[in-house]
């Protein structure tokens, strides 16, 4: 185990435990103290933008953004996807914007894909955006954390008329035109702490400045959960749209056929069938409760740092397992475009393909939407 998943999961068990031993709860109070540093540097640097010390630039296209308050999963990936297809099919010149995290393009910027072909790799352009890439035909996908330019570059190039601003919430260079924030309804603010001592990006009343709220991952709450969830939400953010998202698989199909676009809306693989999942996220347990969902028996797992670039001595451990637990392989999509093909001929792998949808609160949502852009 990787020194960043030990790491976190002692970040984890201070998050979420309630017994500490002595040394637990030091750390937690250097930690506590930290976040007080945090939260403080969070709010001046909005304050500097808002004080118009640093400037924020506005281009003449309108700008949605995608974000969250959290770290983890919320699920913003397959959100800005499914944004992005329906600006499309809404006849938008819709591009994606994405910070590019720890790619060797984060700090200069790179198009990924220009609406026809992916253009770079995942090492140069980011994991999430060449994920975005290749299920956003016709839509082109920049990375980088200088999302101005990239946006100026993309009207130039492209005559771009709406930005689809992945994780955004926290981005005040470009100015927007609708801020969506999508929350985990399993886990939506943690334990209200922000980083370190919490995952919070900011505290939570800054959701009064989203103007749709998304709740992802609805479909494994009650009905009082929600409404326990939507009366502690009005209590920040009155206005806003409360919309509930579900995402569910499309595909299950081997990695030779996932990369040559083949039989991407069928599960081939068969129920009860013995798996292994494998995977680099910064909510693993969602991935891994999926493909349960799904009817496969998970007879193993393998855990890699969020952004973790597969070598050699992962590919032989999976094809280790593969053989020890006579299993197949299951990754993500946003695993996959990390894998070389080469290295996996003899593995059993499969990769799992998702979709978000919006299953409640949908037309309000509609309306605030076009109203903030245009139709």
């Amino acid at each position: 185990m990787g020194i960043r998943n030990v790491i976190s999961r002692y970040f984890h068990k201070l998050m979420t435990n309630t017994s500490l031993s002595l040394w637990d709860r030091c750390v937690v109070f250097f930690l506590q103290g930290l976040s007080y540093v945090y939260r403080f540097a969070v709010t001046l640097m909005r304050m500097l933008y808002i004080w118009q010390i640093r400037r924020s630039y506005r281009v003449s296209a309108a700008v949605i953004s995608i974000g969250n308050i959290t770290v983890g999963g919320t699920g913003k990936t397959p959100f800005t996807c499914f944004l992005a297809k329906y600006l499309y099919d809404h006849h938008k010149n819709v591009a994606v914007l994405t910070r590019g995290y720890r790619s060797q393009a984060e700090d200069t910027g790179v198009l990924v894909s220009d609406g026809e072909k992916i253009v770079t790799t995942s090492a140069l352009g980011g994991d999430e955006a060449c994920v975005m890439a290749r299920l956003l035909m016709h839509i082109p996908v920049w990375a980088g954390r200088k999302r101005y330019q990239n946006a100026l570059h993309s009207i130039e190039k492209f005559n771009t008329n709406v930005f689809v601003l992945d994780d955004g919430f926290q981005h005040w260079q470009l100015v927007r035109d609708l801020d969506i924030v999508l929350l985990d309804g399993t886990n939506p603010f943690g334990n209200g702490y922000v980083l370190p001592r919490g995952i919070l990006r900011e505290p939570v009343p800054q959701l009064r400045r989203a103007d749709i709220i998304v709740l992802t991952k609805a479909g494994k709450l009650t009905v009082a959960k929600k409404q326990a969830l939507a009366t502690y939400i009005r209590r920040y953010n009155k206005t806003a749209p409360l919309v509930e998202a579900v995402t569910e698989v499309v595909a299950c199909i081997p990695f030779s056929a996932w990369v040559q676009r083949m039989g991407e809306n069928n599960c081939v693989l068969e129920k009860r069938q013995r798996v292994i999942t494998i995977s680099a996220l910064g909510n693993p347990l969602d991935f891994e409760e999926t493909v349960q969902r799904q009817g496969y028996q998970v007879v193993s797992t393998r855990r890699y740092a969020d952004h973790h670039r597969y070598e050699a001595a992962d590919y032989q451990t999976w094809r280790l397992l593969a053989q020890q637990y006579q299993a197949v392989c299951i990754t993500t999509e946003k695993d996959a475009v990390k894998i070389e093909a080469v290295q996996v001929k003899d593995i059993p792998l499969y990769v799992l393909s998702i979709e978000m949808k919006w299953t409640h609160g949908r037309e309000e949502a509609e309306r605030v939407l076009w109203k903030k852009i245009g139709a």
